[in-house]
């Protein structure tokens, strides 16, 4: 937890200082669109079929599309943001993706739908990096990691209140729910760019007078470290999508159960991630991190397959744990990727390299439901090993292949010194 200057004890977050630096300005533009973000990401789904009238097919086709887009925009977005200004392309961002969000109040039609959901996704996939990218600009190298890490505890913070209207929302379960759902995303995005007006200019390769060709793509640890990451993100879905499917399909458990398991991960990743974080200050240390998330992931595949065909008391108990031991994984995962994607970038490639980064993690969002309901409903318990060796393979991979960007690094240096 982060402490005010001159206090002891009293978190940072309670005082007026805090918030009023120029950095807290963008955790609290960060914490506002994630409220909204929380909302649309509890209805989204039956808004598009219930509000919107797709069928099933259509909604996979045009989330899968969406997806994709969204998978690949990262990169050359990120590589513009360097060019001209990472806060700027925040702004550009926010403000297309407040206006895409908006336009569902008035698109009926099927291709319509698709096209602004993928104007959206694009820009909602790209935000992460380019954050990162404002971030990195503002602070000094030794607060780098500790600052995206409480953007990702404030992120998390937001979609769980967020959740909560979005839970209203899915009570009432009408028209106009729905809309006032919309609205509400859409407005929080335009506080999300009004805010960002405050967090200054952070400066780009235009102000530097610098012209290079595109880093990341010639990085090969980098983009191996980028497919292993996106591995071990497989965990998102493993609670979102996985864990549902397999208590309705394989289990008696009730489904409230869910509710609890999901409320309580949010809790621990608000609570625990950045102490967890600072263990992956260094790209070794944060290797490690990507070693233990993986084990720490396959053990927790390993307890939900113990609750097949549970009931009762005990597949509560079992599954309570389980959620416990991947959550342990989820915070060892995000602090790997942090600490990986923060350390093995060079300064003025912030906007690129974490725009590939997140292509990993994009993807396995975009793979997680279908990955997920082909292992765990159709394979059963077997399902959970197949998860859990894709898990132990990324977690090695990823340790293994942050040394390699280490070495890769210090023959660079060596070539330079010579």
């Amino acid at each position: 937890m982060i402490l005010a200057e001159g206090t002891a004890r009293r978190p940072g977050w309670t005082t007026v200082a805090w918030w009023s630096r120029p950095i807290g300005t963008l955790y609290l533009a960060s914490l506002v669109l994630s409220v909204g973000k929380g909302a649309w990401f509890t209805c989204w789904a039956i808004f598009f079929v219930r509000s919107l009238g797709l069928t099933t097919a259509q909604f996979g086709i045009g989330i899968t599309t969406a997806g994709l887009i969204g998978m690949i925009a990262g990169g050359p977005l990120g590589y513009v943001a360097d060019r001209l200004g990472a806060r700027e392309m925040l702004v550009a961002l926010g403000l297309v993706q407040g206006i895409a969000v908006l336009s569902f109040l008035f698109v009926r039609d099927f291709w319509p739908i698709v096209i602004v959901t993928c104007v959206m996704l694009a820009a909602e996939r790209a935000i992460p990096g380019i954050r990162t990218a404002v971030i990195t600009g503002m602070v000094s190298r030794a607060e780098r990691l500790a600052s995206v890490s409480t953007t990702r505890v404030m992120t998390q913070a937001g979609i769980v209140a967020g959740a909560g209207f979005g839970a209203i929302v899915l009570a009432v379960d009408s028209r106009i729910g729905y809309l006032s759902m919309i609205l509400f995303y859409g407005i929080s995005n335009i506080v999300f760019v009004v805010l960002l007006r405050r967090v200054p200019h952070v400066e780009s390769l235009r102000d530097r007078k610098v012209k290079r060709r595109v880093l990341v793509l010639r990085d090969r640890p980098f983009l191996v470290l980028t497919a292993f990451n996106g591995m071990l993100a497989l965990c998102f879905g493993m609670l979102s999508s996985g864990t549902p499917l397999w208590i309705a399909s394989h289990t008696q458990a009730p489904t409230w159960v869910m509710g609890v398991l999901v409320g309580f991960n949010s809790v621990m990743i608000v609570l625990f991630q950045n102490r967890v974080t600072r263990r992956g200050e260094t790209v070794h240390g944060a290797g490690r991190l990507g070693l233990w998330s993986g084990i720490l992931l396959a053990v927790a595949c390993l307890a939900f397959a113990a609750t097949y065909n549970g009931s009762g008391t005990t597949v509560l108990v079992v599954l309570l744990i389980a959620a416990t031991i991947h959550v342990a994984g989820e915070l060892l995962f995000m602090g790997s990727g942090l600490g990986l994607s923060v350390g093995l970038t060079p300064d003025g490639a912030h906007g690129e390299y974490q725009g590939v980064f997140n292509t990993g993690q994009a993807a396995a969002l975009m793979l997680a439901p279908g990955v997920m309901a082909g292992l765990l409903v159709e394979l059963g318990a077997t399902g959970w090993f197949v998860l859990g060796a894709v898990f132990l393979v990324a977690g090695v991979g990823t340790v293994l292949t942050g040394n390699w960007a280490l070495r890769r690094q210090a023959s660079r240096a060596a070539a330079v010194e010579e």
